[in-house]
């Protein structure tokens, strides 16, 4: 009977340890996949399609397209138009102008392509800090008496530490609400009152809060891609592609750094501060990308009486001389390389390697000597 307990035993150890070795792989597997240092490549297809019974019937479209910075690669720039197009340097972002004619059924459609580096890892870069960085801003009232006693309760100096306390207090106090969908349209001093708000009130409260603890730092606009872990290696965006996403560059240590508010209110904190996850496409500061985007807005409505897009639409206008057009843009985001699972096969071999090496120590069996009669004599 002892015996038979004891047997029971040793197997319950055995298969207890062979689920602990399971579950530290599938640990040691994610964290490579997710948390190694990668580059995911992306090949983004933007698609703008005027359709309709209008006949010869003038259209333009405004596009703004994303450069080359300091956490992504944006290369291979093309342009596909039936009419006459006109490309304008911004600085931080290009801006494409593009006239045309739609004609009878026919359907005319502008396509524009480029391909995306993006790194997953930690990102900083040195650059100079400019005044209103530090300063009070619409909307990021960083000179608020309750956002100065705030940032004051928080920490007491400018390092990346305490950068990363306003951080968490931000995606820990705020309530996500898609009830404010307005990139616009709460300010910090709102989201603090109410504590509710989308990626604009995470990101000017924190950057609200930095400021005030004399860290500059600035709200910066762009787009967020699909992991393409969970989804199609093809991702269409048909119905709202002008959505954006808004998160926060700060400068602290003598360097610049990113962090997103409101998904580290989603993820582990520090999958979202100090990293990018190769999915964060950055086209400028909130103020200096909306001066460009109404620049668009202005020359299409000067062109054409009709607006074609949605209002408050982010990176594109449209406008034609019918109402009877009608406009479709489409987005189309393909993963063409993606570095993290060479980093998880890297990492399955070596662990397949250790486990068949030292496997009878990780499980308790014995050794291919143990158990067995000596015969020498």
């Amino acid at each position: 009977m002892k015996t038979a307990l004891n047997t029971m035993f040793q197997s319950l150890l055995c298969i207890l340890r062979i689920v602990l070795c399971l579950g530290l792989i599938i640990f040691i597997i994610l964290g490579a996949f997710f948390w190694l240092p990668a580059n995911i490549h992306y090949h983004v297809t933007e698609k703008y399609t005027f359709s309709g019974g209008a006949i010869d019937t003038p259209v333009y479209l405004g596009v703004i397209l994303p450069k080359s910075g300091p956490y992504q690669q944006v290369e291979n720039v093309q342009i596909s138009w039936d009419g006459v197009w006109q490309e304008e340097d911004f600085g931080f972002v290009d801006a494409a102008k593009l006239s045309g004619m739609k004609r009878g059924n026919e359907e005319l459609v502008g396509t524009i392509e480029y391909d995306v580096k993006l790194p997953q890892g930690p990102v900083s870069w040195f650059d100079p800090v400019k005044d209103f960085q530090r300063l009070p801003q619409a909307g990021i009232e960083s000179d608020c008496e309750c956002m100065l006693a705030k940032a004051s309760s928080l920490n007491d100096g400018v390092s990346t530490m305490d950068a990363y306390k306003i951080y968490a207090y931000t995606a820990e106090y705020l309530t996500y609400s898609e009830e404010q969908m307005d990139c616009t349209s709460v300010s910090a001093i709102e989201a603090y009152q109410i504590g509710l708000g989308v990626c604009a009130a995470y990101a000017r409260l924190m950057t609200a809060l930095c400021r005030a603890s004399e860290i500059p730092a600035q709200m910066v606009l762009g787009l967020t891609y699909p992991d393409p872990m969970f989804k199609p290696q093809v991702t269409n965006v048909p119905q709202k592609p002008e959505v954006a996403h808004a998160w926060v560059e700060f400068y602290a240590g003598e360097r610049w750094s990113i962090a997103d508010p409101t998904w580290g209110a989603r993820y582990p904190k520090f999958m979202q501060f100090g990293r990018n996850d190769a999915r964060h496409l950055v086209y400028g500061e909130l103020e200096q990308i909306l001066i460009v985007d109404n620049s668009l807005e202005i020359w299409a409505q000067e062109q054409a009486q009709f607006v074609l897009n949605p209002e408050g639409c982010f990176r594109y206008s449209s406008t034609s001389d019918s109402n009877q057009v009608s406009f479709l843009p489409v987005m189309s985001i393909r993963r063409t390389w993606d570095g993290r699972w060479v980093n998880t096969l890297i990492v399955w071999v070596i662990m397949v390697a250790f486990i068949m090496k030292f496997r009878d120590k990780l499980v308790g069996l014995p050794g291919p000597q143990e158990g067995k009669p000596n015969l020498e004599v």
